[in-house]
């Protein structure tokens, strides 16, 4: 009996179950042996043993529970004899269990599992690579001179910012001025056109001579206000007449 097992871990035998058949006389004396050798050492991993001497030729059959006992530990089986009868209608079935945390390992469900420590690799410092190393300083030298290149557009364009905003006061400023004057032009223009035409008409440039000549043996018998009254009234006339021409 070999290879009666699957070969397979986990797997544990909880019975052996067999049945022979023995031919002999009943005075004769005869042992049988049904036995499965330790595969993972000496001896015997299981071995029943029945005793027919004195007992006449009949049928066995047996039940032997096993404390679940690996698989792989049953090697080769074998039914044997002594004395004088035989044996025939042979037959061993093993009954067994898988047990699935065997291996704690297999499951996180099981008992005694331990989470694996997944194995870093050894990575090596690339830039120790002169290769490497040469393509990053090169792309550093590109990176500050993009930089560079970037602040002076930025210094090109606040200038230009500038000088648009100092060209655009100076324009607001004529403009602001031109308006002023204009606004100014507009006043005059208004209030000449506000006044009467005769305020508009030239005086003649002839000199006006007063020509009034008070005697000194003239009397003015209405005293001071009287004389002033007078002058009034012929400045008045004078002027009048001026406009008149």
């Amino acid at each position: 009996m070999t290879n009666v097992l699957p070969q397979q871990a986990g797997l544990e035998v909880t019975n052996v179950f067999y049945r022979y058949t023995v031919e002999k006389s009943t005075l004769d004396d005869f042992v049988v042996s049904v036995q499965n050798e330790n595969a993972a050492g000496s001896g015997y991993v299981f071995r029943s043993v029945d005793d027919w001497s004195g007992l006449p030729s009949n049928t066995i059959v047996r039940s032997m529970p096993l404390q679940n006992i690996l698989g792989a530990s049953f090697g080769d089986g074998s039914i044997e004899t002594t004395g004088f009868g035989e044996v025939s209608d042979a037959s061993v079935i093993y009954s067994f269990r898988f047990d699935p945390c065997f291996n704690p390992q297999v499951s996180p469900s099981c008992e005694g599992f331990v989470p694996a420590i997944p194995e870093i690799p050894e990575v090596s410092d690339t830039l120790d690579d002169t290769y490497v190393q040469e393509e990053l300083d090169r792309k550093a030298v590109m990176a500050n001179e993009e930089d560079e290149e970037e602040n002076r557009k930025n210094v090109k364009r606040a200038s230009e910012e500038e000088e648009a905003q100092e060209s655009l006061e100076t324009l607001l400023g004529i403009s602001s001025v031109i308006e002023l004057e204009n606004s100014i032009l507009r006043t005059q223009l208004i209030g000449l056109n506000a006044l009467p035409s005769s305020y508009q008409i030239g005086l003649p440039s002839p000199v006006m001579v007063d020509t009034i000549v008070l005697k000194e043996s003239v009397t003015l018998k209405s005293g001071n206000r009287r004389l002033q009254f007078a002058q009034d009234k012929l400045h008045q006339k004078l002027v009048r007449s001026q406009f008149e021409k």
